[in-house]
């Protein structure tokens, strides 16, 4: 079972990771605009890379029993 003070930093954690996430998926919708494909493509590439990290985390908590 997972420390509930540990369990709630890494939820919050996990609302830090996905609200970066969708900071660079606006990030690449404001390049795309510009039809500046290559920007938005690699903010696209960075909001995937955040979404990574909040899935370890999930799994992790996940895999000892937390909510």
């Amino acid at each position: 079972m997972i420390n509930a003070k540990i369990e709630k930093a890494f939820n919050e954690q996990i609302t830090h990771e996905l609200e970066s996430a969708h900071l660079y998926l606006s990030m690449a919708a404001y390049f795309q605009g510009l039809g500046w494909d290559g920007m938005a493509s690699w903010m696209k590439k960075q909001a995937r890379e955040e979404e990574n990290h909040a899935m370890k985390f999930f799994e992790h908590i996940n895999d000892r029993g937390g909510r």
